[in-house]
């Protein structure tokens, strides 16, 4: 997926006035991951907690439309979503979302001389299919897979999506970021310091519910994925980019006290987990808009983290 990000003064371009921030963003996962299903997440935002720091997310052209039937139509009646499948790079859906900041949040991370507050993040996504790390592995020189990475290579940020339930894919998915760091290394001649989020998904699971509240995110993927995280944090130390980490749920739990999963299993193995909404009426993802803003921003927002 691609994620065109920036944020805009809503109320008047006066370029003596207004000062434009602007991050184009990558989404990158394999097909376990739920990058479809986190998108579609993000477009309905169903049941959003009245705190949030996000004012709205809306769809802005008929793919993101799509998106929130997809989670009207299949998430929210219970059902799987359905894998993305390509034949060629002319199969690639575009959604577009906007993503509206509430003003007494909006400012966190971003510095302009605009009179209002109000930060949108407009994003454009592109929905690879989920085989990137395979084909790193194992396909090389694949059309699709090198207009891909072309696209990784002129993006400010990467958000590489794993299901936080598949550890036993920890030296797969080590090898093949090593593979896309090398090639995008390799390729950058801009000089700039790119980001990159590792996302935990489907952290609605208790052990994975526990730790995201009682330690630090960095540290769950750690314990989880330890070569990758290795081979993120030495990417990072050589001087090549930033990089943070984050945990995110597409259905999020149901109850405060004693939490329990909001979704119900599939299936579940050594290589991640499917499973599809327990309770539609309650859905409420958490942790979706948070690595966007800090890949955006380059900062954290706490905030954004209670979501």
């Amino acid at each position: 997926m691609i994620l065109r990000i920036f944020d805009r003064n809503p109320h008047g371009s006066d370029p003596g006035a207004s000062a434009s921030k602007s991050a184009t963003i990558r989404v990158i996962g394999d097909r376990a991951s739920g990058k479809t299903t986190y998108m579609a997440a993000l477009a309905r935002w169903p049941n959003a907690n009245a705190n949030s720091p996000v004012q709205s997310v809306m769809s802005i052209n008929d793919e993101g439309e799509e998106l929130v039937r997809k989670a009207q139509n299949i998430l929210e009646q219970g059902l799987q979503m359905e894998p993305t499948m390509l034949n060629s790079a002319e199969d690639l859906k575009d959604y577009s979302l906007s993503i509206v900041m509430k003003d007494q949040f909006s400012w966190r991370g971003f510095k302009s001389n605009w009179t209002s507050p109000l930060v949108t993040l407009n994003i454009s996504c592109k929905d690879y299919a989920g085989e990137f790390f395979s084909d790193l592995l194992h396909h090389a020189g694949n059309s699709v897979l090198e207009a891909y990475l072309e696209d990784c290579v002129e993006a400010d940020g990467l958000m590489l999506l794993f299901d936080g339930n598949a550890r036993k894919r920890d030296a797969e998915y080590a090898n093949g970021v090593d593979k896309l760091l090398v090639s995008l290394d390799r390729s950058d001649i801009s000089g700039t310091k790119r980001r990159i989020a590792m996302v935990l998904t489907k952290c609605e699971v208790p052990d994975l519910w526990t730790s995201q509240h009682q330690s630090n995110p960095a540290k769950l993927a750690e314990a989880r994925f330890p070569q990758t995280y290795r081979k993120l944090k030495s990417w990072q130390d050589i001087g090549s980019g930033q990089v943070d980490f984050f945990v995110c749920s597409a259905f999020g739990v149901l109850g405060t006290k004693y939490p329990e999963p909001n979704s119900k299993k599939i299936t579940r193995d050594e290589y991640g987990m499917k499973s599809v909404i327990k309770d539609p009426k309650r859905w409420r993802p958490f942790g979706l808009v948070s690595p966007i803003y800090w890949l955006c921003a380059g900062q954290r927002h706490k905030d954004l983290e209670k979501d």
